[in-house]
């Protein structure tokens, strides 16, 4: 019986291999569907990524079109499932092939003779015999063998590749169907002229410019592919020969790819970038920082783009000749693109950090405490043009693609907040990033702030706010000492502000805490500058909250010994700080700025204590 993750072998396996249980493999794991394996190393020496022969979809090989070659099966006057004549092949040759790598959503992997980059499947033939497909079937819909029908003269060479364009353009040539993958999921059947099924998957939800392959070639294991190999040998791998397809049992399972992100974005993860910008991008960089120029962003040895690069930061601005801040928009010039899930990469140059590691530990404790959404953030090594750039805060980009990992629903209005408060002027300077332009929450704010006292302000923001997050959200930045945002800037700043379909009600997402850890002795209290902040200090019942917040997150870092987690940060980025040229501190700077932070930590429980009340008995 098929389980979720492979086939019961009850006939002979395609490599003449009797095989029992065979399953995927997975990351760390074997026989497991939890979580698909996810290769990003190069492929082995010897399997470079092919160059695919645009017109057959061959591999680098070639001759894969055309009459069959001395080794291929002879043909027969029967018809075929397109009424052509077709060559006969034995089952035990043909019974051999395999549907063995799928893209279900390229945007910048390959491109076909036309210059289109249409998802597509790759065929492999390990026998020694040349397979002519001419009449042979495909489809997406596994109780129709045959929506798509091979032409003459396309051949599967002999212990070859042939990759099949699932592009909708038939007419293009031989290897291009009528037929198109879904990367939400689907299946994928080839057949024999005679409707009789060769193999068959059934792929759960697939990543942009990410295959799902088989490695080895052929194999039953199936891996997320950073480097896709269409019309080449896979990488080696662990997987084991492939049964033949059996009709009586569900098609061999192809795992979803999942969340790759964490490869970029998790949290002890330090990725590392390079960068290429031609010299008139060079020179326009130079000239309007601010507009975005095509590039190549390679990674893990994989060229990928053109992506969009321009340069960001305010007072820690440096020019792209130093140590810019950097923002990297995967789909600026291809639409549908990219990055391992993700359609932005921000990278923060820690000019106004001589710890350089304020961000990381900062958005780490708001993801650890709870009730504060907000963006992952690593390090990265950077290099432009084969330069070391050196070390970057990589933090995670406030955008819809965030907004799923925190709300059940992401089709709101999320706002960046840049020197704006809620009154009525600022209202319309609050910067719309995605969804619709819905303003009526922050309006409702605003009016609320009009009312006559602190305790009817605060009951009329409460239709617009949950104040409980919201406390939790200033009692968040008073702990870490993000006084450069609301609530404790003047206006408020480095924040975003989303509109929660589902609760009907604003949430807030911090945002450029390069300036935390600083100032222990500042009052969280009476620091704050925002009228909805102070009308929530002068009411009774919201100040309460907004202390017991406080005492809860402090209690929750040191909890975690968020002083051992700065000590161990500190260790992790020694010797890429040390590699770093280009940084805006000197090694004393450093020194001092991780010796200040730590302080900072060690004793934020003594500096709270002379600000704010005991927290309130349950």
């Amino acid at each position: 019986m098929l389980s979720a993750v492979g086939r019961t072998m009850k006939r002979e396996p395609k490599f003449g291999l009797l095989l029992v249980g065979v399953g995927l493999v997975l990351a760390g794991c074997s026989q497991s569907a939890s979580a698909p394996e996810i290769r990003e190393s190069a492929p082995d020496a010897g399997s470079p990524a092919p160059t695919v022969d645009a017109a057959t979809g061959g591999g680098p090989d070639g001759s894969v079109a055309g009459a069959a070659g001395q080794g291929a099966a002879g043909q027969s006057e029967a018809a075929g499932q397109g009424g052509a004549p077709v060559a006969t092949v034995p089952p035990e040759i043909d019974g051999q092939v395999t549907i063995n790598e799928v893209m279900a959503s390229n945007k910048l992997t390959i491109t076909d003779e036309t210059g289109n980059a249409g998802d597509w499947i790759e065929l492999f033939n390990p026998t020694a015999t040349d397979i002519p497909l001419g009449g042979y079937g495909l489809t997406t819909a596994l109780d129709t063998p045959a929506m798509a029908t091979l032409p003459a003269g396309l051949v599967l060479p002999a212990g070859g590749h042939l990759v099949i364009w699932f592009d909708l353009r038939a007419s293009v040539g031989p290897a291009h169907v009528a037929l198109s993958l879904d990367k939400a999921g689907g299946a994928i059947g080839l057949s024999r002229p005679d409707g009789s099924y060769i193999d068959r998957v059934a792929f759960g939800a697939q990543e942009v410019d990410f295959s799902a392959a088989r490695e080895p070639d052929g194999s039953n294991l199936w891996v997320i592919e950073w480097h896709a190999s269409p019309g080449a040998a896979n990488p080696a791998g662990a997987g084991q020969p492939v049964a033949a397809d059996d009709p009586t049992q569900p098609p061999e399972a192809i795992p979803a790819a999942g969340d790759l992100s964490e490869r970029i974005l998790g949290y002890d993860v330090i990725p590392s970038f390079a960068l290429t910008v031609g010299s008139d991008q060079w020179a326009s960089l130079q000239a309007d920082p601010d507009t975005y120029v095509p590039v190549t962003l390679t990674f893990d040895g994989r060229d990928y783009g053109p992506v969009g690069l321009h340069l960001k930061g305010m007072q820690s601005f440096e020019p792209i000749d130093q140590k810019p801040s950097l923002h990297v928009n995967i789909d600026k010039f291809v639409d549908g693109a990219s990055f391992f899930g993700l359609k932005d990469i921000t990278l923060n140059n820690m000019h106004s950090d001589p710890s350089m590691m304020h961000e990381r530990i900062a958005y780490w404790v708001a993801r650890q405490v709870g009730g504060v959404p907000a963006s992952r953030a690593n390090h990265a090594m950077v290099t432009i043009n084969g330069q070391p750039y050196g070390l970057y805060a990589n933090i995670e980009t406030v955008k819809k693609r965030i907004l799923s990992r925190w709300f059940t629903d992401d089709s709101g209005p999320l706002f960046s907040a840049t020197d704006v408060d809620f009154t009525a002027a600022d209202i319309p300077m609050f910067e719309l990033v995605t969804g619709p332009d819905d303003r009526t929450a922050l309006s409702g704010v605003a009016a609320a702030m009009t009312l006559a006292t602190p305790d009817d302000q605060i009951a009329a923001a409460a239709q617009y706010v949950d104040l409980a997050e919201l406390t939790r959200f200033w009692a968040f930045c008073g702990i870490v000492g993000q006084f450069d945002s609301f609530p404790y800037s003047e206006p408020g700043d480095d924040y975003f502000a989303y509109a929660d379909p589902t609760s009907q009600r604003l949430s807030f997402m911090p945002w450029g805490m390069d300036e935390t850890f600083l100032s222990g002795d500042l009052d969280i209290v009476k620091r704050m500058y925002a009228p909805l902040a102070n009308a929530c200090m002068a009411s009774a019942g919201c100040f309460q909250s907004y202390v017991n917040q406080v005492w809860d997150i402090l209690q929750k870092v040191e909890a975690l010994d968020w002083t051992a987690e700065h000590d161990r940060v500190a260790a992790q980025i020694a010797p890429y700080i040390a590699m770093d040229t280009k940084r805006h501190h000197t090694d004393a700077d450093v020194a001092q700025g991780q010796s200040d932070m730590r302080f900072f930590v060690s004793e934020r429980r003594t500096h709270i204590s002379t600000m704010i009340p005991p927290a309130a008995s349950p």
